[in-house]
């Protein structure tokens, strides 16, 4: 892992959890505002539905979003790690019948980090 600049590790680390905390706390409480600011706008959100390719632009997905029903939510960074400005993490949503395993690639523009894309998979318990 790299740092940028003057900043340390510590405080880039802090940086790249904004957006995942954001996606972390708002999604299960479908905080429509706060994922908005976790993901870059012109980020793609995808996931294998029934063998196929299923895509979303963020205002799709943020609109599915604000139609799911509200449910009780476990959730947990399992990993990250970045260089320079380009970063991964690695996340899961337990809910009490599925789970997302969700993985995100992010960028750091204008040293703000954003979500660029997601890719889920879904997990029936």
């Amino acid at each position: 892992m790299e740092t940028t600049g003057n900043m340390t590790q510590t405080a880039e680390k802090q940086l790249i959890l904004l957006p995942l905390n954001d996606y972390l706390e708002g999604r299960p409480v479908k905080d429509i505002e706060r994922l908005r600011r976790a993901f870059h706008p012109e980020a793609l959100i995808r996931m294998v539905v029934d063998g196929k390719l299923a895509q979303w632009t963020v205002p799709q997905y943020l609109d599915a979003v604000e139609k799911a029903a509200l449910m009780e939510c476990q959730t947990e960074i399992l990993s990250y790690t970045w260089d320079g400005d380009t970063a991964s993490a690695l996340v899961q949503l337990i809910f009490p019948t599925f789970k997302f395993i969700d993985r995100f690639n992010l960028v750091k523009l204008e040293g703000k980090w954003l979500i660029m894309d997601k890719i889920s998979y879904r997990q029936v318990l």
